[in-house]
């Protein structure tokens, strides 16, 4: 019988869904098709009848869950406020999703691994992985952030006050970006190494970002 459109994309998104914990759970270089068509209760065939590879699938894997699974916490940090209170409220969403949100968690875990690590598949470039799987874009957007040129940073109650800009913004958001990597591979081994989610857990990298 003929599939429906319906049943091709749900049998997609089965297999985008098994593949992100399958590669967060085995690493992308241990993982085998099999085991993501056995995952999401497959056939290896339907996996090759939307992916050409494993790479294709890996990509597939990001594009899909990037911004529907990081967007959220991101749009934090264009809410309206002083620039110290969004930033606070940013790096405790990021620290809340780490603990509580399995697929935040499953997704950073395989961009670090894959942009840093020996997992990485053939043919993406570290540069291409780093720039696709959104990390130089977060540094960019902490940049932008921390100098005040986003839209509306200069806002709201506070403005003007401490934290509203960085003395080095490019230092201060390499410093935390380099925090939410770190956060997020502790939330890869055990979440419950992590710090607290509130404001006493994101204390020291807000001290640091901010003069």
């Amino acid at each position: 019988m003929r599939r429906t459109a319906e049943e091709a994309a749900q049998t997609k998104t089965a297999l985008l869904e098994a593949a992100l914990f399958q590669f967060a759970e085995h690493g992308v270089a241990a993982t085998k098709l099999a085991d993501v068509a056995q995952r999401a209760g497959l056939t290896r065939g339907a996996v090759y009848h939307h992916f050409t590879d494993k790479t294709a699938l890996y990509a597939a894997v990001i594009a899909n869950s990037w911004d529907s699974v990081t967007a959220p916490v991101w749009a934090v940090l264009d809410s309206d406020g002083p620039v110290e209170d969004r930033l606070r409220e940013f790096l405790v969403a990021w620290l809340r999703r780490l603990r509580e949100d399995r697929h935040f968690r499953a997704l950073l875990t395989i961009t670090l691994n894959a942009s840093y690590g020996p997992d990485q598949p053939e043919g993406i470039s570290d540069g291409r992985a780093s720039k696709s799987y959104g990390l130089a874009d977060w540094l960019q957007r902490l940049e932008t952030f921390l100098a005040g040129k986003r839209d509306g940073a200069g806002t709201g109650a506070g403005a003007g006050h401490r934290g509203t800009h960085a003395d080095d913004p490019s230092g201060a958001a390499a410093g935390i970006l380099a925090w939410l990597c770190g956060t997020a591979l502790l939330a890869a081994t055990d979440p419950d190494l992590l710090p607290p989610s509130d404001a006493s857990g994101v204390a020291l990298p807000l001290r640091g970002a901010l003069p």
